[in-house]
């Protein structure tokens, strides 16, 4: 008889991309980013390390994030009936990160609420140049970098350092421990709370720009 692969217990990551239809709405997203860390440059600490982290709720503020808002709400909903989940969550709280180099984002999760997710509205902002790079291909990849350079969000496997008995011959889903994306412009990436993610320092003189957000029932 053939053996047949089960996977059970598997981790429900969403990705969309947007590409570039949504060139003038992210070219927004990062205006109002920059304004606001303009009028409030101290923002406030969680999980950055340096860098900046807006105060939430930039939707009730600006068009550009109530209209991205909008847009995730939809999407988040999708989500839940893709993988068997109640309809009915409502995406709020939104914020922006900004790093630039040796900022770093140490590792958390978004325990408290329904849904969590992160849109990169650009890749990097590099001496005032906007650097956009629209692409089809899947952003997601195996391991915690690209050997190359730094800033990449890293998704740590939930069963981290058990799945240690059998010796890996090639990387696949039952046997990578971490899991890493580089931004990639209108990329949505949409996870549950419960995974642990971080993003790691940069080593290039640039900025990275990308905006988070929660998702709640009712």
């Amino acid at each position: 008889m053939d053996l047949k692969s089960l996977p059970i217990f598997p981790i429900p990551i969403a990705v969309s991309n947007f590409g570039q239809e949504n060139h003038q709405l992210n070219i927004k997203l990062v205006e109002d980013a920059l304004k606001e860390k303009e009028i409030d440059p101290t923002g406030e600490d969680h999980s950055n390390m340096g860098g900046w982290h807006s105060k939430t709720n930039l939707e009730e503020k600006y068009d550009s994030y109530k209209t991205l808002c909008k847009t995730l709400t939809n999407y988040g909903n999708q989500y839940c009936k893709l993988h068997g989940y109640k309809a009915g969550i409502v995406c709020s709280d939104l914020w922006a990160n900004i790093n630039q180099s040796g900022d770093l984002n140490f590792l958390h999760h978004h325990g408290t609420t329904a849904l969590a997710g992160v849109y990169y509205p650009i890749e990097s902002i590099t001496d005032d140049k906007w650097n956009f790079n629209y692409t089809q291909t899947n952003p997601i990849k195996p391991g915690t970098w690209n050997n190359k350079e730094g800033g990449s969000l890293v998704f740590q496997d939930p069963s981290y350092g058990k799945k240690v008995h059998l010796l890996t011959e090639r990387p696949s889903a039952f046997n990578v421990d971490f899991y890493h994306v580089y931004p990639t412009s209108s990329v949505l990436i949409l996870f549950p709370t419960y995974l642990l993610h971080m993003v790691l320092p940069f080593q290039e003189d640039k900025t990275r720009l990308s905006i988070s957000f929660a998702f709640r029932y009712g």
